[in-house]
This record gives C-alpha cells, sequence and structure tokens, in this order.
C-alpha cells in the first residue's frame, strides 16, 4: 500500500491551468497580458498564480462555473485559489 502522506500532491495538467486561469480572469475583466506588460503582474506571481491553479483542486467546478458564467461576472467564485490576485487586478 502507497503511503500517501510521503507522495507529492497530484497536480493538474499545466495547460489545461493556464487555459482555466486565463479564462478565469477575462470573465472578469482582467487581462494578464496587458497586466504583465504593464508591470502590475510579475512573471514570479504568474507563475504563482498558475501554480496555485494545478493545486486548488477545482478545475471541474471552475469550468462548470465558466460555463454557467459565460465570461461575464463580477469577481471570482470563492473556490478560486487566485481570487484575491484577480480581484486586485481588475482596472
Amino acid at each position: 500500500m502507497k503511503d500517501w502522506a510521503t507522495q507529492p500532491a497530484p497536480t493538474g495538467d499545466i495547460y489545461r491551468h493556464l487555459w482555466l486561469l486565463k479564462t478565469m480572469a477575462n470573465a472578469v475583466g482582467v487581462d494578464l497580458t496587458q497586466a504583465m506588460a504593464e508591470g502590475t503582474l510579475g512573471v514570479a506571481e504568474y507563475s504563482q498564480m498558475v501554480t496555485g491553479c494545478r493545486f486548488g483542486g477545482c478545475d471541474k467546478a471552475c469550468v462548470l462555473w465558466q460555463a454557467k458564467n459565460q465570461g461575464q461576472a463580477n469577481s471570482p467564485p470563492d473556490l478560486c485559489a487566485n481570487k484575491e490576485a484577480l480581484e486586485r487586478l481588475k482596472p
């Protein structure tokens, strides 16, 4: 039997989570590319956001939320690992 306490937490596919992060940002009116160009979002923070999404374990709920909201919402759902960062980046 595997000892799960000694195993690293599984992460999601990086490309899936890049897409989820970008579409979540777009859904709440945040342009991540523009934020990086303006200097309000650094490379390290962007990387942390992707990693947070990968470890969040809520990708299925995220996809459902995005489908329900059709890309138009005032703020990310509470389940979003990047809610605070996305709120800060809103114009």
